[in-house]
């Protein structure tokens, strides 16, 4: 059984020799960094305030020490990524202090505008990582988990949102890639489908946790803001469309891989590449 992803998805787009390294060949070495670490400690404290919030109360969830729990998440993550790595620090003591600093102003920002970011009356929490395993055709499925999924009561209808911790938002580029926003118009089709709800009973955001905040700007900038991508049938054909063409450009019958030419998209993102520092790609050799 073949297991893709919308990462995996991703990379394809950006790179078929990068993604053949990396998931077909198995080359790929672990290679975790302060942004990753830092990500899922954001996304564990937000996650576990709405959790409590929703299913216990909003003043105890108002009660939680959210510095303290994200400095342990810190922690936490900086060690389960060190043991992983051959005991080597995956981040500097100095990055994990800067981040931690940017995270608390992050956590005000979320607690000061919590009426705007997540109404509690009449929504219901309906899950936290909400699995997503839907096949695609015989011997490949699609493996994917929604950070927050809320229900409006009053409309009956989804919620289903994405935390994304960025250092300064998202660019108008970002926002205009299609690869990209593809991830929430995916988990949106295969949300209805497994669970028989209208594509439009479902809507879709992400929200963009911003590290940093010019301070000459004109402007108030948010340190959270949320983006809603483009959502309608259309949308979603092209999305549906570009990921199916992906895995039938991968997969064959019962999800062996086709043995086709994978090749390198050479460009800037290049000099960020594993496979091209330790010698792997053939476009670099």
């Amino acid at each position: 059984m073949a297991r893709v992803s919308y990462s995996q998805f991703g990379m394809y787009s950006s790179c078929q020799q990068q993604f053949k390294l990396k998931y077909i060949d198995k080359l790929g070495i672990s290679n975790t960094n302060i942004h990753l670490i830092f990500g899922t400690s954001m996304h564990e404290v937000i996650q576990h305030f709405l959790d409590v919030m929703y299913n216990v109360s909003k003043k105890q969830a108002l009660e939680l020490d959210l510095n303290k729990l994200l400095f342990d998440t810190l922690i936490v993550q900086f060690k389960k990524e060190k043991e992983g790595n051959e005991n080597k620090d995956p981040c500097t003591q100095e990055e994990l202090g800067e981040f931690y600093d940017d995270g608390k102003k992050i956590l005000k920002y979320f607690t000061s505008k919590l009426d705007k970011l997540y109404a509690k009356s009449g929504f219901e929490l309906v899950a936290i990582e909400q699995r997503l395993d839907a096949e695609i055709k015989p011997g490949v499925n699609f493996i994917g988990y929604i950070d927050v999924l809320l229900r409006d009561k009053v409309k009956d209808e989804y919620i289903i949102i994405d935390l994304k911790t960025a250092t300064r938002g998202w660019s108008s580029y970002q926002k205009n890639d299609k690869v990209k926003t593809s991830q929430m118009l995916l988990y949106k089709k295969f949300y209805s489908d497994k669970y028989n709800i209208p594509l439009s009973k479902i809507k879709v955001e992400y929200q963009i946790l911003k590290r940093k905040i010019p301070e000459d700007s004109e402007y108030p900038i948010p340190r959270i803001s949320k983006f809603v991508p483009a959502n309608g049938k259309p949308s979603m054909n092209m999305a549906w469309n570009s990921f199916k063409f992906f895995v039938d450009s991968v997969y064959g019958e019962n999800g062996d891989v086709i043995q086709t030419t994978y090749p390198t998209k050479k460009g800037k993102p290049c000099d960020w590449c594993e496979f091209k520092e330790r010698g792997l790609c053939p476009a670099w050799t």
